[in-house]
């Protein structure tokens, strides 16, 4: 896997996270950094498991000990699959622009850890795309948790003072970022 196609992989899920943030803290009437601190370990804590439990399914022994050329391309092609769904669902976010109702209230954790889950999902996938393509799993694993625990307080902060303008944008360019990732594997591997 190329620094490239790792770098559009963690801004898109960079730019999950960052969207969850921005439409929570268009919401509040102040900061609260004891707030934004726990919504941070609750992101890290799911994001890095999520990257980690895809990466170790790709560890099986059948996945990883496995010679034969027809599983990797196979590898290669499920891992393909995989960051054009997540790219397929990021641009139907931004082409659907469903109505953000925005309206003051506090921030709920139970809210926001359903939400991080949903993400979750598609970091998961990641993983897995992840260990298919074979890369470093400590670096990417640490990297998607510094990344997205920045993302969570820099879309609180931007969502704070902001409100929720560019979503839509922004999930085209987290979109479009996948799609490439994904099309560049097919290219490259198979």
């Amino acid at each position: 896997m190329s620094i490239l196609e790792s770098v559009l992989i963690v801004a898109a899920l960079f730019m999950n996270i960052f969207l969850i943030g921005q439409y929570e803290g268009s919401m509040v009437r102040h900061l609260n950094w004891t707030t934004i601190g726990v919504i941070c370990l609750i992101v890290g804590v799911f994001e890095t498991t999520a990257m980690w439990a895809g990466y170790l399914l790709t560890r099986i022994s059948f996945f990883s000990n496995s010679e034969s050329e027809d599983l990797k391309c196979f590898c290669y092609f499920v891992a393909a699959v995989l960051f054009l769904l997540i790219a397929v669902y990021m641009i139907y976010k931004a082409i659907c622009r469903t109505p953000i109702q925005e309206r003051l209230r506090e921030i709920g954790y139970r809210r926001i850890a359903q939400e991080v889950i949903l993400v979750a999902v598609f970091t998961f996938m990641a993983g897995i795309g992840w260990g298919f393509i074979g890369h470093n799993i400590y670096m990417a694993t640490g990297v998607v948790g510094c990344a997205t625990m920045a993302a969570a307080v820099c879309g609180i902060y931007v969502g704070y003072s902001q409100g929720c303008r560019m979503r839509y944008a922004i999930y085209g360019i987290g979109g479009a970022m996948l799609a490439f990732v994904g099309v560049d594997i097919l290219v490259r591997y198979l």
